[in-house]
């Protein structure tokens, strides 16, 4: 659905806004992160992202016009996002915000819900990656090791084992990567070895396809171990995900789903 071309403009983009937005008025003290991490809650539980929803719905609106450029099924929504009266956009920004039932609202606008969602999910990236590069200034997160992310909560979506051999997953909601156990699934946390195993395409190595037989999901892992242009540390992890869709369709193939969907 969505090019490589579109997903980079947007990723500029969302990095400028980033740079733009406010990070949170109060953040939790250094003790109450760490004992909450303790107790494996997300930062999140703390203190919530400031995310103003007129500045949400005008990014949205942006994001839905660029995406037009390529694609005409964008349009109605980008229209219809700007002509919706202010209170009306508040009400969408928060449905998107909170994950709410959008269905009605597509409809509304004439899109499908699953692009609906899908942009509104991008639209939330620099407002959440602003907030995680807040916390994480008062959070120590060498000792989570959990499957979600420390600070929002989100699955991962990718790993990547760096130069020196550790393992970090990635989170495609807040961009913050954690380190993880090497040798574990990254779906379930099942730390049985003779359950997961590797799938890989000689043409996208080094990047792979690590998946559970055990809860027949799958994560795709860069192992930057072998240098390159892809061992640089600011890599853009969402780009490359939609670089390596023909590593997605390999793991489908084979019977496996991203979030441990039952093979």
């Amino acid at each position: 659905m969505q090019s490589l071309e579109f997903l980079r403009a947007w990723r500029e983009r969302a990095r400028a806004l980033e740079a733009e937005l406010p990070g949170p008025e109060r953040l939790p003290a250094p003790e109450e992160a760490e004992a909450a991490l303790g107790r494996g809650e997300p930062l999140i539980t703390l203190v919530e992202p400031p995310i103003d929803p007129d500045r949400f719905t005008a990014v949205l609106a942006d994001l839905a016009s660029l995406y037009a450029e390529s694609r005409a099924d964008a349009r109605p929504l980008a229209e219809g996002l700007r002509a919706l009266p202010p209170a009306e956009q508040r009400t969408l920004a928060e449905v998107l915000v909170r994950a709410g039932d959008a269905a009605e609202w597509a409809a509304r606008l004439g899109v499908d819900e699953g692009l609906l969602l899908t942009l509104g999910g991008l639209a939330l990236q620099p407002f959440m990656a602003r907030f995680a590069r807040a916390v994480r200034a008062v959070a120590p997160l060498h000792g989570w090791r959990r499957i979600h992310c420390p600070v929002c909560g989100a699955s991962p979506d990718l790993c990547r084992i760096d130069p020196d051999n550790y393992r970090y997953l990635h989170c495609p909601q807040c961009d913050t990567q954690w380190e993880h156990h090497r040798l574990t699934c990254a779906v379930c946390g099942s730390d049985d070895v003779r359950r997961v195993s590797i799938l890989t395409l000689a043409d996208l190595e080094p990047w792979r396809v690590e998946v559970c037989d055990r809860c027949g999901g799958y994560i795709k892992t860069l192992d930057q171990r072998h240098g390159g242009h892809l061992a640089m540390p600011n890599v853009d992890l969402y780009l490359e995900d939609a670089r390596t869709l023909q590593l997605d369709l390999l793991a489908e193939q084979e019977g496996y789903r991203r979030g441990g969907r039952a093979q």
